[in-house]
């Protein structure tokens, strides 16, 4: 590796965050679970549950990786990174952010053998974390999942018929990244803080309801920022055969599709907020332990009012700022200016992390 910084540009990195996104979701839920049940000894398991949701974080961002250097492997091979305007890797163009969508790897001379290393590697290290993850929870069809994963992260643009080149790439990245990772994050903490398989059980529709919605808040910003990327990249991706879902649905109505991902993720981030408020009881998990009650009382949120209206204002402060972000983001896909929309579109999903974060001391 030439520098740290050469390959930190090549693994996108402003697109990670993506990745985090549904598991810092379903950390916030498990807490949610932790704090409103009868379940003893709950400081310990909050730091198991830390510690789940760290090991599921790391096999989010090392797949995230992978994928980004898979990409860049693949449609490099197959000509459709010709277009981008190359950048030298020294002197006063070293100061390039991060998130310069133009950049790819052979700007910096990185054979391609290299970079299929390093896909390699980063899907090796997130396999690692995963088994650990199997073992601490006994999961053992999060084996399935994750070749599953694997399989996904590299026929997207690799192997002879890839299906990111059939129009099939924005629903991958809704699936692999929303209901995927937040429905196994939040399996592998229930499991992984000490509770036995046989004591949990699906007990309400709503909370299922609840889970499945909420999985579909960071599916729907990954899509965008997968949609964004390929209307930049329409008129290349047609030239060379790559048959995106923009492709297919032309640019017009690929950037009203877009905006309106964009907009249902806002409204049912937006809807989950007040449902905390309104019906706290039936948002906290999926999940009943044993033959316990789920409990509440309005004591629990009174007995330090102060700090949880503080928290509950900053919330949605964290909202306002996100329907900000969704506008200028709709606004920016409708006029064609992508490169503004890249950042927008990760801005927002950072934000719904941190508002649905902060619903687990509300």
């Amino acid at each position: 590796m030439k520098s740290l910084g050469i390959w930190l540009k090549g693994a996108r990195i402003y697109t990670l965050p993506i990745g985090l996104v549904p598991v810092v979701m379903a950390f916030a839920v498990a807490l949610r679970m932790i704090r409103f049940s009868c379940f003893g000894e709950s400081y310990v398991h909050s730091w198991r549950c830390a510690l789940q949701c760290l090991l599921c974080a790391v096999v989010a961002v090392c797949m995230q990786i992978s994928v980004n250097y898979a990409n860049d492997y693949c449609d490099g091979l197959n000509g459709l990174d010709d277009n981008r305007s190359l950048r030298a890797v020294s002197g006063s163009n070293n100061s390039k952010p991060l998130c310069d969508v133009s950049w790819r790897l052979a700007n910096a001379g990185i054979k391609p053998k290299a970079v299929l290393k390093a896909v390699i590697i980063s899907a090796i290290i997130a396999c690692i974390f995963g088994f650990i993850i199997v073992v601490r929870t006994g999961i053992w069809w999060f084996i399935l999942l994750g070749i599953a994963c694997v399989a996904a992260a590299w026929f997207y643009a690799g192997g002879k018929h890839p299906y990111g080149y059939k129009g099939w790439g924005e629903v991958s990245a809704f699936v692999f990244f929303g209901p995927v990772p937040f429905i196994g994050t939040l399996c592998a903490v229930t499991y992984g803080i000490g509770v036995q398989a046989n004591s949990i059980f699906i007990n309400n529709p709503l909370r299922i309801l609840t889970c499945v919605l909420m999985s579909c808040i960071p599916g729907a910003y990954s899509a965008c920022l997968m949609m964004v990327n390929n209307l930049r990249d329409i008129a290349s991706d047609e030239k060379h055969g790559k048959i995106t879902a923009m492709v297919r649905l032309g640019e017009h109505n690929g950037r009203r599709l877009c905006a309106t991902m964009s907009t249902i993720a806002m409204l049912l981030l937006l809807a989950y907020s007040a449902l905390i408020i309104v019906l706290p009881s039936a948002v906290p998990s999926i999940w009943r332990f044993g033959s316990e009650e789920v409990l509440f009382s309005f004591s629990m949120i009174m007995c330090n009012a102060r700090w949880h209206l503080f928290v509950a204002v900053f919330q949605w402060i964290i909202l306002v700022a996100l329907v900000i972000k969704a506008y200028k983001f709709i606004k920016c896909v409708i006029r064609g200016d992508y490169k503004n929309a890249f950042p927008l579109c990760v801005a927002q999903a950072m934000f719904a992390a941190t508002a649905v974060l902060l619903s687990a001391i509300i």
